[in-house]
């Protein structure tokens, strides 16, 4: 690999075209912070001349630039995104549970309640008896659970939320893995091991579905055919300077400035590689969503968001302040949805410390014979209500007789 052309002072170098502003020598440590790149978190990282590590920086700094994963909304990614592998689970159902003491996955667990705010409570069997956890919650960190049955067979068609990136690819399953994980072959050639079934959709036959598909097929090979203009050797990756190149001049190019800036934050030098194939599969997302978080303990202060959240893609459960709220909504369950910049968090009825002045159980005011949902051992009913008694309500349920009418405090009713 032939030394790079410093300029006298080292502040620029030769592209072989012209003097573009040199990003620092690898190895240094650096700071991606709100104040740069608009995020929720402040992340500390070394970037060497490792691919992998390279490529990983420079998608983390595109999508907090706004370059991809751009929160916009099409019917073809909803109907994909609603037909995940691992469904809402049900009482009665199966699941493993990630035991924090044991560090392991314990198998034979049974859901037997599902909670206003989604979680779950489930027994688990342990040599002493069997212990109930409450609230828990789908996912793959410790105190989770997850389905305990292979829902999907080796050669079934999918569609593959690739790395937890947001962009479904389609492939095959080309084997199931221990712990009801899977290995996928992506049609594209790349591999992935042990996907865990909430990163699953079966394809779906359905115009909105074969459209996405041929979309993001055709959009990441004309990617990968740009970037090979730039891979003289057909090694599968580029210089960081040609994408620094590919950045300021090309497309919907960066300010020279904001490209030097990404640059200097992450510590590239323009003698690293990148993978531009796992570059251009973020790069094609045409419409997404942002990741969810759950967050307890929370409260609103001026525009941001205070609490403790779990599993955050960056930060891990810690304590957080988020940017600034763009959107509060509450679905029927009085769960809240507070959008940031990058962020959903997910906040349960009961996951306030000081419930918002909007919240729906600020706002009752039941009244005799208003019609209602009521809240029935995890799943929400038809009702009305028969009378008032205090902070309590006589409620019937629409279709059926008298014998199930009961009293029921508000938490259990919703007027949405």
């Amino acid at each position: 690999m032939t030394d790079p052309v410093y300029s006298p002072d080292g502040n620029y170098i030769w592209s072989g075209a012209e003097w573009i502003p040199a990003p620092p020598k690898s190895n240094q440590i650096l700071n991606l912070k709100d104040s740069v790149i608009g995020g929720d978190v402040v992340h500390n990282t070394v970037i060497n001349n490792d691919v992998d590590a390279v490529t990983n920086a420079v998608i983390t700094a595109l999508q907090r630039l706004g370059m991809v994963n751009k929160d916009e909304t099409t019917s073809q990614i909803e109907e994909i995104i609603d037909m995940p592998i691992l469904a809402k689970l049900e009482v009665g159902m199966h699941v493993e549970y990630f035991s924090p003491t044991n560090e392991r996955w314990l198998d034979r667990c049974t859901i037997t309640r599902v909670n206003r705010d989604g979680s779950y409570d489930v027994d688990v069997p342990k040599t002493s008896g069997i212990e109930s956890k409450q609230n828990l919650d789908i996912g793959e960190e410790p105190s989770n659970i997850r389905r305990a049955d292979d829902a999907l067979n080796k050669g079934d068609r999918v569609l593959v939320n690739w790395k937890d990136y947001g962009t479904f690819f389609p492939g095959v399953i080309a084997e199931v893995q221990p712990h009801h994980t899977y290995m996928i072959h992506f049609d594209d050639g790349d591999v992935e091991s042990r996907v865990p079934p909430s990163r699953i959709a079966k394809q779906a036959d359905s115009q909105a579905t074969q459209d996405y598909v041929e979309q993001i097929s055709q959009e990441e090979q004309e990617l990968i055919q740009s970037f090979k203009v730039f891979d003289e050797g057909n090694t599968g990756t580029i210089h960081a300077s040609k994408m620094f190149k590919i950045l300021t001049e090309m497309g919907d190019p960066l300010d020279i400035s904001e490209a030097e800036e990404m640059f200097y934050e992450m510590g590239i030098s323009l003698d690293s590689e990148i993978n531009y194939k796992e570059l251009a599969k973020i790069m094609v997302r045409p419409f997404g969503t942002k990741s969810e978080v759950i967050i307890q303990d929370a409260e609103i202060t001026g525009n941001s968001l205070h609490g403790f959240v779990y599993a955050h893609p960056m930060l891990g459960d810690a304590q957080l302040k988020s940017s600034d709220i763009l959107k509060i909504s509450y679905d029927n369950h009085a769960t809240a949805r507070v959008e940031t910049n990058n962020t959903i968090y997910i906040v349960g009825p009961t996951g306030w410390r000081i419930r918002p002045n909007d919240h729906p159980f600020n706002k009752p005011d039941y009244t005799t014979g208003q019609q209602v949902k009521i809240e029935w051992r995890g799943s929400w009913w038809d009702g009305l209500i028969r009378e008032v008694r205090g902070d309590k309500y006589l409620i019937h349920y629409t279709g059926f007789d008298s014998s199930w009418d009961e009293l029921v405090d508000e938490s259990r009713i919703s007027n949405r």
